[in-house]
Parts: C-alpha cells; structure tokens; sequence
C-alpha cells in the first residue's frame, strides 16, 4: 500500500546553467561592494571607547543618541541597549587628540544633561590589537580550511577517499 509517491529522479542538474549565474554574480556584486565601499569596521577593529551606562527608567535609544550627538560625536557611533532595557552601550571611535576618559567625560555630561539619574557602569579602551587578532585568527582558519578542502578535492580526485572507512 502507498500513501505517498514519491518521485525517485530528481533533475538536479537542470537548473544548474540558472543557479551557476546567479551565484557568479551574487560574488561579483560581493567583490564589487567590497572594492568601492570596503569594510565598514566596528571599535573592536579600529580601536575607540565603550562606555557601559545604565537608567533608572527604561532608556530611551533616540535620546541618548541625541545626546552623545550633542557632545560632538556624529561618525561612527554605535548606541545600544546591552542586557536589559535600562543598560545602554555607547562606542566610540579614537580621536586624535582626544584621551579615553576625556570622551567619556563629554559622553557623561551630555547624558547627564539630559537624565541627571543616569550612571556609568564602566569605561574601556579597546585598542585595534583586538583587530588584529581576531583577523589573524579567522585569516588563520580559512587557511586551514582552504588546506583540508584542497588535500580532500586531491584525493577525490585520485579515485581513494579522504574519509575513514
């Protein structure tokens, strides 16, 4: 008894010429974007200052975007909520010029001007170290991979099997 039928031959390959082109120009369009516009690179990257404050009330993520703005930081500035509705991460990029604890300083006192009941919880600098760790890091394993697809692809190709039997 059958219940359901269940076509045996699927035509893979018949749609292989269609998603071959889509995939060359989803990379090309990828290259492209890359090449004109590049990375667009966080703290953790570049280097800047994370600045952890918390709100009696729930915080509200426009105004305390308003006010970091109003200090004078505009470019690259990422404000979050970080665990619970009330804590908001602020990051900040370096300025030359410009220590630490002096955008912090600045960052505080227009929060401040704003909600005088707000806190800060914690202030780090994160120096591009951490960068270049992390792309050393994940340049590292895609070498690995690249080596144990390209040694899996060579024995595949020789007709024996890269994997255990």
């Amino acid at each position: 008894m059958e219940f359901f039928r269940i076509k045996k031959d699927i035509p893979f390959m018949k749609y292989a010429l269609i998603l071959n082109v889509i995939s060359f120009v989803t990379f090309a369009l990828a290259v492209f974007f890359l090449v004109t516009r590049g990375l667009h690179l966080s703290v953790e990257f570049t280097g800047g200052t994370v600045m952890e404050v918390a709100y009696k009330q729930t915080a509200d993520i426009g105004k305390v975007r308003d006010a970091v703005a109003s200090a004078g930081f505009t470019q690259d500035v990422t404000v979050q909520n970080f665990g619970g509705s009330r804590d908001v991460m602020i990051r900040l990029p370096v300025q030359k010029g410009v220590s630490s604890a002096q955008q912090s300083d600045q960052v505080m006192s227009a929060l401040k001007a704003a909600d005088p009941e707000v806190t800060l919880r914690r202030t780090e600098f994160v120096g591009p170290q951490v960068g270049e760790e992390l792309v050393h890091g994940g340049l590292m394993a895609l070498g690995m991979v690249v080596l144990a697809s390209s040694s899996i692809w060579r024995s595949a190709s020789n007709g024996s099997s890269a994997w255990p039997q």
